[in-house]
């Protein structure tokens, strides 16, 4: 991540807990392949990348889906909980798992 590009801190602790409620959604439902995005604490490695290889068919189809749908519900709500509203990303893996039928 490019944390130190902007110096904002508000805009940093948006850019962590998008990438925490992302990377733990993919990993709760075991999306990612050979890559581990929290520490032992459970807390976000701030170094973390994913690539393409890194991710199932099943998550690259996600990204291609509802990813950006979930990044732009994010920036428009004011919604406290916001972050934990998954309901977007679920619903296009259910989809996407449904299809697979």
């Amino acid at each position: 991540m490019l944390l130190t590009k902007n110096k904002s801190k508000k805009w940093q602790d948006d850019v962590i807990e998008t990438a925490t409620a992302l990377f733990g959604f993919l990993k709760k439902q075991k999306l990612l392949i050979d890559v581990e995005p929290f520490d032992e604490q459970g807390k976000l490695k701030i170094d973390t990348v994913i690539k393409r290889e890194n991710v199932t068919p099943e998550g690259l189809a996600l990204f291609n889906t509802a990813v950006e749908g979930w990044l732009k519900y994010l920036s428009r709500s004011q919604a406290a909980n916001k972050y934990e509203n998954l309901s977007r990303l679920e619903n296009g893996l259910a989809q996407i798992r449904e299809s697979k039928k």
